[in-house]
């Protein structure tokens, strides 16, 4: 069923990818553009918290002081199964960014171009995936997994960022979707990680 689920989700999000490529992208971020300056000035801050850094820094910390001042393995284990949502997918994401070479709407309201020159390195080049999507939608998801109870204040974190991205003007909507795919599918595959032993609660005391 799991495995069933994981293929129905990954084609309708391929399904939003094309969809939104084709018919979607360049009117929304025409229609950003008309945005009022406020509006935008404030989804500039929020932006800031698809940072990477944010999360990769405090979470190997605390790691660190679990692990070896405080001795609660298992708490390091849960710092550790962040630390790893955060940054395989930020890895994948970068891989596919300069694979796939997707000219940011800053290529298209100066230049013109739009789609794809595949081995892109400039900033211009790598829109796709969004990596502060990517990166919010991977600590979130770990989080929801974490601390279910607060899921609803993670997925509005990691919505407010996912708009954030295409109001500043920094990527189509079809790159939002795939960077919150890639850490789907990223925090997916470290639960079944024996490692992280993911059963328990952060809440309850260490066995």
């Amino acid at each position: 069923m799991v495995k069933k689920n994981s293929v129905i989700f990954s084609l309708f999000i391929c399904a939003a990818i094309a969809g939104s490529y084709f018919f979607i992208d360049l009117p929304v971020a025409i229609a950003s553009r008309t945005l009022d300056v406020q509006i935008v000035s404030v989804f500039q801050v929020i932006t800031l918290l698809g940072n990477a850094t944010w999360y990769l820094v405090p979470a190997a910390l605390l790691f660190l002081l679990f692990h070896y001042a405080w001795k609660r393995e298992q708490w390091a284990r849960w710092c550790l199964f962040v630390f790893s949502a955060v940054a395989v997918s930020g890895l994948t994401t970068d891989l596919f960014k300069w694979l796939v070479g997707r000219w940011r709407p800053k290529a298209y309201f100066e230049d013109y171009f739009y789609g794809f020159d595949f081995f892109g390195v400039g900033y211009k080049e790598t829109s796709f995936p969004s990596g502060h999507v990517t990166t919010i939608w991977a600590f979130c998801l770990a989080m929801t997994v974490l601390f279910p109870r607060y899921r609803l204040v993670w997925y509005i974190l990691a919505i407010l960022v996912s708009i954030s991205r295409v109001i500043v003007g920094a990527h189509y909507l079809s790159d939002v979707f795939a960077g919150a795919y890639v850490a789907v599918i990223t925090v997916l595959l470290l639960k079944l990680v024996p490692f992280f032993r993911l059963e328990g609660k952060p809440t309850e005391r260490d066995s």
